[in-house]
């Protein structure tokens, strides 16, 4: 979890030529130092609009209707967060805020399939939420026994999650429907980044401390395979289609594209380090943070903190097709489909 002060760079177009083909729906990306979030209408290409979250706005859910964005408010160093910001995609604006109680410093976050109930990690009560959307409560907990669980992947039925718990290098096993605690199994040092296959076979994790990604097999409860060579293997997606994995790179710069059934890099997309905020969070860098994959499995978004930008990627070719500038740290993002 990082941070800084930083301000505003403009985007611009880097991939020559026309995108083969054109994305469509609602990217939203949270702005920690603002305590704002970016809607980006991606049929035109153009920013929507900013609204306003709590402080500390960290990580993004939008509901598979396209209708809603949730922003987990986390807080700063001194002040815990304790709630969520619900905002209405359709007419661009915040609607509501989820009060969580004595639940603090929430952080990654779901919609379970019918678009009814969320899933929030609660770092400080080592546990896991279970909110009411409609009835803007906390109407369950699941405790991860571990500390400093911080990011969570949910399986495709919403009957499973996992969490990455950053203090002892393990994820926790969730059982959402049974409201049961399952198996802690060990990954590596710092483990934070975290996404599911579609299928729900495999978990991908990534280890901030030692620079690998781990592969898990869920049917076996243990990691299978490891990819190395990372600087820090911040954030992970899989693409609905289970073909590629994104994985952001802040340390080198990169976005590295797998094969998943192959587990082999596909394409490494290197950002451009120009123009670089001064103070991006790693010097030198433009320091590719959240990651999210559209429905569409042609298309990636990254944000970009060294740069107060996202930038939306061709997954197959490995190039960056456009750059648009958002808030001031933008670390969170989630790809909403067009409305229903």
């Amino acid at each position: 979890m990082l941070r800084t002060v930083s301000f505003l760079a403009t985007g611009f177009c880097l991939a020559a030529g026309p995108a083969r083909g054109q994305d469509v729906g609602t990217v939203i990306v949270t702005n920690m130092n603002d305590n704002t979030a970016t809607l980006i209408d991606l049929g035109s290409r153009s920013v929507r609009s900013t609204v306003k979250t709590g402080v500390g706005p960290h990580e993004v859910a939008a509901s598979s209707n396209g209708r809603w964005a949730v922003v987990s408010n986390y807080g700063n160093r001194t002040e815990p967060g304790n709630s969520l910001t619900v905002i209405d995609l359709a007419n661009a604006e915040v609607i509501r805020t989820i009060d969580l109680g004595t639940y603090q410093r929430p952080h990654g976050i779901a919609f379970c399939p019918g678009d009814t109930m969320l899933v929030v990690t609660s770092e400080v009560s080592q546990a896991v939420l279970l909110v009411d959307f409609r009835g803007d409560k906390v109407i369950g907990t699941i405790p991860t026994t571990r500390p400093v669980s911080h990011m969570l992947a949910l399986a495709k039925t919403g009957d499973r999650l996992f969490t990455t718990n950053i203090a002892d290098g393990s994820i926790t096993a969730i059982d959402v429907r049974g409201r049961a605690t399952g198996a802690v199994i060990p990954i590596a040092k710092q483990v934070e980044g975290i996404t599911i296959t579609p299928d729900g076979k495999e978990v991908w994790v990534g280890s901030n401390g030692e620079s690998l990604v781990a592969i898990v097999d869920v049917a076996q409860g243990k990691v299978v395979d490891t990819i190395r060579g990372f600087g820090m293997p911040y954030r992970l997606a899989i693409t609905p289609d289970n073909r590629y994995a994104i994985v952001s790179d802040p340390v080198k710069g990169q976005v590295r594209i797998f094969n998943v059934q192959s587990r082999k890099n596909h394409k490494t997309v290197s950002v451009p380090h120009d123009p670089l905020v001064a103070t991006a969070e790693i010097k030198g860098s433009p320091s590719p943070e959240g990651v999210a994959a559209s429905r569409d499995p042609r298309f990636g978004y990254v944000t970009l903190q060294g740069r107060n930008q996202v930038a939306a990627i061709d997954l197959a070719r490995g190039v960056i097709l456009w750059t648009l500038p958002v808030g001031a740290w933008p670390d969170g993002i989630a790809y909403a489909p067009p409305i229903e």
